[in-house]
């Protein structure tokens, strides 16, 4: 989420794979609600801008994330994660997104 955030609510698990007889896997669900005050808020629907925050008029609404993944060890000392996020509000701005992002991430160690 955004550094410019005054509240957030976040939650999320993880499960080992051992339940399905790969424990070096991990999957992973998440999701964080966040928002701003009444101020920045306000300050923003004028026209203001923030360091990271700020395109006009702002229509705000608390900003959601959620993701889930799912990390697979492919041998001794290499796995790969496969990740999907889906961003709503971004920016705290509800004339924006949905947001969705997939990525691929492979990772060594030797």
């Amino acid at each position: 989420m955004l550094t410019e955030m005054d509240w957030s609510v976040s939650c999320g698990i993880s499960l080992d794979g051992w339940r399905w007889q790969r424990p070096g896997d991990t999957i992973g669900l998440a999701a964080n609600v966040g928002g701003l005050h009444g101020p920045q808020r306000r300050f923003l629907a004028a026209g203001g801008t923030g360091f990271i925050l700020g395109d006009g008029r702002l229509n705000y609404a608390p900003g959601v994330v959620a993701e889930t993944y799912y990390d697979a060890v492919l041998a001794p000392g290499l796995n790969a994660a496969l990740d999907f996020q889906l961003i709503v509000n971004p920016g705290f701005n509800a004339d924006r997104g949905p947001v969705p992002i997939a990525t691929l991430r492979l990772r060594a160690a030797f």
